[in-house]
């Protein structure tokens, strides 16, 4: 079977991944070293397609789609194509699929649309949903600490900062660097406080200094803000940096997050109302750092009121990521 399509090829893509809308970005397939006349395409969205040249459509039915999986024809520029398309979260199942065209097409030299039927066939348990809805609660902590990556931390430390992105893993601290740390706290509620859920969680290690991100969201079906839109941002930022876009990518779909979400109706909208940040030091409310519970109480929760604590500005926090990340 070919090897084409690589996650090479999907990875040179994305940095080329177009900014207009219905625009495409190809790199032509090949087989043995030989340039086959189909192509591997990305659009504005970074959905990955498979472009087969045609002269018409299906003599029959077209071959119906599956879950993350668009079968289309279309009329192109340079001609009509059979257009195979996925989201990027389904790379790892639409590259060994799109091999199995490309062979049946080329090596084969099946009819194209009789292929894409058949393969589609045997592939539909492949293609089945096992994705559960994204817990609301999920979405407002996820949503918050994208907004940090996108408005903070790329800014200062470029692609790098995807690195420091700790949420994903469940570390103490959102982002985590050698000598800064950072915890984001989202909520819907229209006051400054936060539910503390650990009792190392505003704690740092020595010569670490830490930060601490309020962050309020007004949940509403007019929101401008989604996740989707976070997420399409942070992508324009690493448009350049393949490597940390692909470490971006895997990040949101172990959180979670699929490409299905932006129609589903699961995607909540916000408004930002606050995003502060604030120097975790001594009049920060919190437990002191030798605070022990009672034998028997294995874990504590308790709320914190930032009401009328002193705020770090934009350039101040910026100067203080930057300088952190600095070699000694």
């Amino acid at each position: 079977m070919t090897d084409d399509p690589t996650p090479q090829q999907w990875a040179q893509l994305r940095t080329m991944r177009p900014r207009d809308e219905d625009a495409l970005v190809t790199i032509l397939v090949s087989t043995g070293g030989i340039d086959t006349p189909l192509s591997l395409a990305m659009d504005h969205a970074g959905h990955l397609h498979l472009l087969i040249p045609m002269q018409c459509g299906p003599t029959g039915a077209q071959p119906l789609d599956l879950n993350g999986l668009k079968v289309r024809h279309r009329c192109l520029d340079n001609g009509e194509v059979l257009d195979l398309s996925a989201p990027p979260s389904h790379e790892q199942v639409f590259t060994p699929f799109c091999r199995k065209i490309v062979d049946a097409v080329v090596v084969q030299e099946r009819e194209p649309w009789k292929a894409v039927a058949a393969t589609i066939r045997a592939w539909q348990s492949a293609w089945k949903p096992v994705r559960q809805d994204m817990d609301k609660a999920v979405q407002v902590g996820l949503f918050g600490e994208l907004l940090v990556l996108r408005i903070l931390m790329i800014p200062c430390l470029g692609p790098a900062a995807v690195g420091q992105w700790s949420g994903p893993e469940s570390e103490r601290h959102d982002f985590i660097g050698e000598r800064l740390r950072i915890e984001v706290k989202t909520t819907r509620k229209n006051r400054s406080e936060h539910e503390i859920s650990r009792l190392d969680q505003l704690r740092s290690p020595a010569g670490c200094q830490l930060l601490f991100v309020s962050i309020q969201l007004e949940q509403t079906i007019g929101g401008d803000e989604t996740l989707a839109t976070q997420v399409d941002a942070i992508i324009d930022l690493l448009r350049e940096d393949a490597a940390a876009m692909d470490e971006f990518m895997t990040k949101m779909v172990n959180m979670g997050w699929s490409d299905e979400m932006r129609n589903s109706g699961e995607l909540l909208h916000f408004f930002v109302r606050v995003a502060d940040v604030y120097a975790v030091d001594d009049e920060f409310p919190r437990l002191p750092d030798d605070f022990q519970p009672p034998r028997g109480i294995v874990s504590v929760k308790y709320t914190v009121d930032l009401a009328n604590l002193p705020t770090l500005g934009r350039d101040e926090t910026s100067a203080i990521i930057k300088n952190a990340n600095r070699l000694p």
